[in-house]
């Protein structure tokens, strides 16, 4: 039987529960999260609506910014985002619990920053909080170096780079309440239950955009941005 790294708090819950979820599932929904939210965005800028300006300076969050690269990213099919993130967690082997206090910090960055979430950037905003989060998360967390290997566009220099922009934008602010957590993670259910993600077949393109608009979804009462205000509103507010 396989190692897996361990997490000192999963030991108190049953498998497949709120702090053990299904890792396969998990990582699906959220990487088609991450592509409605980017399809969110090409479609602001698409129209005639005035594209969400960031209030601070967010270059260098783009991949060319490391690589050199002058050609423009193609935007991403969610198949590919899905094998991204499945290669990096298996061969990482983080604690599935991770991908969702992941999300909470891209989330959290996105509405600290007012950045957008882009075919440029959304590999090293993503694994950046990846690395907070497994700091935070799990109980042996890989060394920047490992993470050379799971993304080798990228040198051990430019994640470090990443996490300390990261962690100042954060302010420090790393905290994912038990709530928050809990909410993230019954939303992720309901929107894996409302759309079949539990299938075997992948999510189409039809079903991204009825993600996208949402009109099934209630909102919390709880004024702080969620996983359907991500979806939802083109408006983002700051996680706490």
């Amino acid at each position: 039987m396989p190692l897996r790294r361990s997490n000192s708090t999963s030991s108190i819950f049953a498998t497949s529960s709120i702090l053990n979820p299904g890792a396969e599932v998990l990582h699906y929904v959220v990487s088609a999260m991450l592509c409605c939210q980017m399809l969110r965005e090409k479609g602001v800028s698409d129209s005639k609506l005035e594209p969400r300006k960031p209030r601070i300076r967010v270059d260098f969050f783009n991949e060319s910014y490391f690589t050199g690269s002058t050609e423009k990213a193609d935007f991403p099919s969610l198949e590919g985002m899905l094998k991204f993130l499945q290669r990096i967690f298996k061969v990482g082997q983080f604690n599935p619990e991770t991908c969702i206090v992941t999300l909470i910090y891209v989330n959290r960055l996105l509405g600290l920053s007012g950045m957008s979430l882009t075919p440029e950037n959304w590999k090293p905003v993503t694994v950046g909080c990846l690395i907070v989060a497994q700091k935070v998360w799990d109980d042996v967390p890989l060394t920047i170096c490992d993470f050379s290997i799971l993304y080798p566009q990228l040198k051990p220099a430019h994640f470090n780079l990443l996490e300390n922009k990261i962690l100042t934008i954060l302010q420090y602010k790393l905290n994912v309440s038990l709530w928050l957590y809990a909410f993230y993670y019954f939303n992720l259910r309901l929107i894996c239950d409302q759309n079949t993600l539990f299938a075997d077949h992948a999510l189409t393109m039809q079903q991204m955009r009825v993600l996208l608009r949402g009109e099934d979804y209630k909102r919390p009462k709880r004024q702080s941005t969620t996983l359907i205000d991500l979806v939802m509103d083109r408006s983002r507010a700051i996680l706490s």
